[in-house]
């Protein structure tokens, strides 16, 4: 099975997700339920991953295509713009948390390293970067489709 250009910017996004949850779970400050006891966000940003394998395995229905990816590139951008942006990413590899609950508290390897911030910070950007490139690519697919109906 040959992979689209849509889809390859998929599996990079789904494996730039993981590192980012990872990266979630490693600085505790915005992780939650099943790694911690408390839901929260990140609990419900989960949802994506049953999502990717939507969008994946919808070849025969291009524009659920573009409807999915669409739902992960808007939340994506969503989550990193209002509920932690790239710079609290940052601070609290570099400093300790100041979200609110976890103020002062360092990451689960107990290193303050600003270069694992500026690490998180590319994966974020990234991430939004590789989903918007596959909705274009999902996009142009399905109006090529469109075209031949």
């Amino acid at each position: 099975m040959k992979l689209s250009r849509g889809e390859k910017f998929l599996l990079l996004a789904a494996t730039l997700a993981f590192i980012h949850h990872v990266d979630h779970v490693l600085r505790v400050d915005h992780s939650g339920w099943p790694f911690l006891p408390e839901v929260t966000p990140f609990t419900f940003s989960l949802i994506i991953y049953p999502i990717f394998l939507w969008v994946f395995f919808s070849r025969s229905k291009p524009w659920h295509r573009v409807a999915g990816t669409s739902l992960l590139f808007l939340f994506s951008v969503f989550a990193h713009a209002v509920l932690e942006t790239p710079m609290d990413q940052y601070h609290t590899w570099a400093y300790g948390s100041d979200f609110t609950g976890h103020v002062g508290q360092h990451n689960l390897l107990g290193q303050d390293s600003p270069f694992l911030g500026v690490c998180a910070m590319i994966v974020t950007v990234l991430l939004s970067v590789t989903l918007l490139a596959s909705l274009l690519a999902f996009l142009s697919d399905a109006r090529r489709g469109a075209m031949k109906a």
